[in-house]
């Protein structure tokens, strides 16, 4: 599944090229353009990671008095929800250092 936020990330970060290109030709820091990146993936991480594990809780508690044994315990939740974050972050900043080294009139598809 770390591929898979990876991936989304590379190709949201793909899909604003263009933005980030602007940016960039109107004088936008990489630093700063990384550190926006981060940020909204970083949000988006955290919140995904707070509604699964709620999703995930809410269910433990519906079957939980059946026969199916399910068991949410701190190292079952924070240690994988810590890895997702880390490593969704990590694509994410990857795939923006990418975009952001581009020249920008090149990433806007204009000729020199």
């Amino acid at each position: 599944s770390a591929l898979v936020i990876g991936a989304f990330f590379t190709v949201w970060t793909i899909q604003r090229s263009g933005d980030v290109a602007v940016l960039k030709a109107l004088g936008a820091s990489t630093a700063r353009l990384l550190k926006d990146a981060l940020g909204q993936a970083v949000v988006l991480l955290v919140g995904g990671t707070l509604l699964g594990t709620g999703i995930a809780a809410a269910l433990g508690a519906l079957v939980s008095g059946s026969a199916v044994p399910f068991l949410l315990t701190p190292a079952t939740v924070l240690f994988p929800a810590a890895v997702m974050i880390l490593l969704g972050a990590l694509g994410a900043g990857l795939s923006i250092r990418r975009i952001t080294s581009v020249d920008p009139l090149t990433a806007l598809g204009s000729a020199r």
